[in-house]
């Protein structure tokens, strides 16, 4: 099951996953793109079935495993993918763009697991939850505060979670992602556009390869590059430096 799956990280790992034979729910808001989804994957090994439904609303990601244990039976791996961001300063954003990067970058995640593992752990075979972090949950940037700290809040449950899920087999891997070329700064509230223009960019379709491999894998945290390390490094060791070359590269 892969939430945020109309767009972006989402799409291009329901299609690996489908790709490499599994059954793949696909959720996201916009059915057509869903559908669309699905069509592209008709020749797949596996299979896509679209699911429309909106992480932030609890009975609605409910219903969503529902359809998937009527139709399969069985949940193994939930990516937790669909996130938005934000760009602006805290004290001059909009509450309303604020408030949704919340309910979407946290509460999204915790609706979503509270409906899939309960489904995972009910198959007696364990299975894996997949949470789509960021760099900046490591190394926050200023003008993106708000999107950051939503992601530390996606390190911290993972964290804690990892260890209340340890006895039924189900382990909980976070993916620290940097930038990526795909609709999400488009869609960005705020200040639409690529955040940090002087950074490079990774293609969706690497993410989410790297996702297939780890759902078959117990890896605690998986960050794909090098800079990505170097930035994480750098926040840890460096901050004030990091600090002031993050407000540089964000501003």
């Amino acid at each position: 099951m892969i939430t945020g799956a109309s767009a972006g990280i989402g799409r291009a790992t329901a299609l690996a996953f489908a790709r490499q034979g599994a059954h793949v729910a696909a959720i996201a808001r916009r059915a057509e793109r869903l559908e669309a989804l699905q069509a592209e994957a008709a020749d797949a090994e596996g299979e896509i079935m679209p699911i429309a439904a909106d992480v932030t609303r609890a009975g609605e990601m409910q219903q969503a495993v529902a359809a998937v244990m009527a139709r399969w039976g069985r949940l193994d791996v939930l990516v937790a993918n669909a996130g938005v961001g934000h760009r602006g300063a805290v004290v001059d954003a909009d509450w309303a763009d604020l408030e949704t990067v919340l309910r979407t970058n946290i509460d999204g995640v915790l609706h979503s697991i509270r409906a899939a593992v309960p489904a995972i752990r009910s198959g007696g075979r364990g299975g894996h939850v997949i949470l789509i972090s960021s760099i900046s949950a490591a190394a926050p940037a200023p003008y993106a505060a708000v999107y950051g700290a939503s992601k530390s809040f996606v390190n911290g449950l993972a964290r804690a979670l990892r260890y209340e899920l340890i006895d039924d087999n189900i382990w909980v891997t976070t993916f620290l992602v940097g930038q990526t070329h795909s609709e999400f700064a488009q869609a960005r509230l705020g200040r639409p556009g690529r955040v940090a223009g002087k950074l490079p960019t990774m293609q969706a379709e690497t993410v989410a390869r790297r996702i297939v491999w780890a759902s078959r894998r117990r890896k605690r945290t998986v960050v794909l590059r090098l800079i990505d390390r170097v930035f994480i490094l750098g926040a840890a060791l460096t901050p004030g430096l990091m600090d002031r070359l993050q407000k540089a590269i964000y501003k």
